[in-house]
């Protein structure tokens, strides 16, 4: 499977990947370690009206997010399945087309990243396994749900992303243009 990217793909990924890392970097104490309310999660909603440019947007700038991690290679691991969530965040909403299937898929992210989070947070900071799941889980859940999911509902009622399925709103190369 090969995939193709047009220039506004790559300059969304580059443009969410960036924004998303200074959320993560600029309020480190949300971000890091075992009370995880990791607000740049909530650009998770944006990822069903981005596509693919949303999934490896949302896929770099947890890498990048992570790069200044106190916890090293721990957090750049949880690269890999914040890819996989935000793919099937991606996939099962172009499926379905069903508003509600961001909000099951944001659930079912949010307690993949509880669980993977959780467990390589749980030795570093001596809390017990089910709680770290559970204090990750939580944050990410509230931050996907009640500030993604409305982010999601509100930019795909204003049509804001309506022009990158819109080939045909801007003059190609050689195009005419139509002055009337």
């Amino acid at each position: 499977m090969q995939i193709k990217l047009q220039t506004k793909q790559i300059a969304l990924i580059a443009l969410y990947a960036a924004l998303y890392a200074v959320l993560v970097v600029e309020v480190p104490g949300l971000s890091y370690g075992p009370l995880n309310l990791r607000l740049a999660d909530a650009m998770l909603g944006l990822v069903p009206l981005l596509g693919i440019a949303g999934v490896l947007g949302h896929t770099l700038g947890v890498f990048v997010g992570n790069l200044p991690s106190p916890f090293g290679i721990i957090d750049l691991l949880n690269t890999i399945p914040s890819f996989v969530m935000a793919f099937v965040v991606y996939y099962v909403y172009k499926r379905t087309k069903n508003d509600y299937s961001v909000l099951a898929t944001s659930v079912a992210y949010s307690a993949v990243l509880g669980t993977t989070v959780g467990w390589m947070l749980s030795a570093p900071f001596n809390i017990p396994l089910p709680l770290s799941i559970l204090y990750i889980f939580a944050g990410n859940l509230v931050v996907t749900t009640l500030i993604g999911w409305p982010l999601f509902k509100m930019l795909k009622k204003a049509d804001v992303f309506r022009w990158l399925q819109d080939q045909h709103s801007y003059p190609q190369p050689n195009q005419k243009v139509d002055q009337k």
